[in-house]
């Protein structure tokens, strides 16, 4: 695969969002996330869906510039309209208004006509910089729907998504989890599309309900099933996806069966460590939890235990001094969309 450096793709991302429409400092925040999302390997919402964001504002199903406001609250709720604008954008909005309603307490918001928000870490980590713990959720509108609930050989749930993450002491790794709640993200199953692999058996099933390691037996059409977390234990992958849903889709006013516009519904909840042990104590009390959990000695073919997070960032590490790899597909998918405007990236 070719390599970029992460200043070239931000500076090629937010080029052409702003060359289909986009307000130039939303295309920075919207190509900063991917930049960033593809910094820390996570490669399946990273750069790679940047000429997915340009065809999707082409159809109207992404509006930069769009307000995004808050339609209904209380003294720790919000219920906020993002108006399609770019998830990234939103996501931001909705960070700041859980924070500023958390502070000595506990706070939830909740999105309508969101966008795809990209990397969930990214919101909760936003809360843990600011001495808060954090917690999200994020489901999918009736056209995401891709995951087989258990038992079942059709898409009925999106790949919902769960994400957390606690404030540190300063100079430590972020301690950021963020997990799909099937075997393995649609976006990682593009991922092998684009680069011509296989898939690891137990991910997919085929328009048949049959197991396949062929992501184009995925995509069709007709379209295969990904799997529910867990493997033959995954009605528990599965309970967790209808928790997301719930609070992702139905806790905001959605209907799941409907058919809406391919919409993420976003749920972000804030608590603040003052409230109960205080801020100081609690990060004390996570290192502590760190260095316990990471004293076990290894079992065979580990070299260490590491905390959530920990990995994403040594990679982050790696590909700011080596580059970000993107497979070539994706790579033309890029060039392809700048070409169509007269961009030359």
């Amino acid at each position: 695969m070719p390599t970029f450096t992460s200043d070239y793709l931000l500076d090629t991302c937010s080029k052409l969002f702003c060359a289909y429409g986009a307000p130039e400092d939303e295309a920075r925040i919207a190509a900063g996330e991917l930049v960033e999302s593809s910094l820390l390997g996570f490669d399946s919402h990273g750069v790679m869906r940047a000429s997915q964001y340009v065809r999707e504002i082409r159809e109207g199903r992404v509006r930069p510039g769009s307000p995004v406001t808050i339609v209904k609250e209380t003294a720790t709720t919000a219920l906020v309209d993002c108006g399609f604008n770019f998830g990234a954008v939103s996501a931001r909005r909705m960070v700041e208004v859980a924070c500023g309603k958390a502070h000595g307490g506990i706070a939830c918001v909740v999105s309508q006509n969101s966008h795809h928000v990209g990397r969930l870490g990214a919101w909760v980590q936003r809360i843990a910089e600011r001495d808060l713990i954090g917690l999200a959720f994020v489901n999918n509108t009736r056209g995401g729907h891709s995951v087989a609930p258990w038992g079942g050989r059709e898409g009925r749930l999106g790949t919902n998504p769960i994400a957390w993450a606690v404030p540190v002491a300063a100079g430590q790794t972020p301690i950021v989890m963020d997990m799909a709640t099937c075997m393995m993200p649609e976006g990682k199953i593009r991922v092998h599309l684009h680069a011509g692999q296989p898939l690891p058996e137990g991910i997919i099933l085929d328009a048949l309900g049959r197991p396949s390691t062929d992501p184009r037996a995925f995509y069709g059409p007709p379209r295969g099933a990904i799997l529910p977390f867990g493997s033959q234990y995954g009605y528990k992958g599965f309970g967790l996806a209808l928790l997301v849903e719930l609070l992702g889709g139905v806790l905001a006013g959605y209907a799941t069966a409907e058919a809406y516009p391919h919409t993420n519904g976003l749920c972000l909840i804030a608590i603040d460590p003052d409230a109960f042990c205080g801020r100081e104590k609690f990060k004390a009390l996570v290192e502590a939890l760190r260095d316990y959990v990471v004293s076990t000695p290894p079992m065979d073919g580990f070299g260490e235990v590491v905390m959530p997070g920990t990995i994403d960032f040594r990679i982050r590490q790696q590909r700011l001094r080596d580059g970000i790899p993107l497979a070539d597909e994706s790579w033309r998918l890029i060039v392809e969309a700048a070409a169509q405007v007269g961009l030359v990236v």
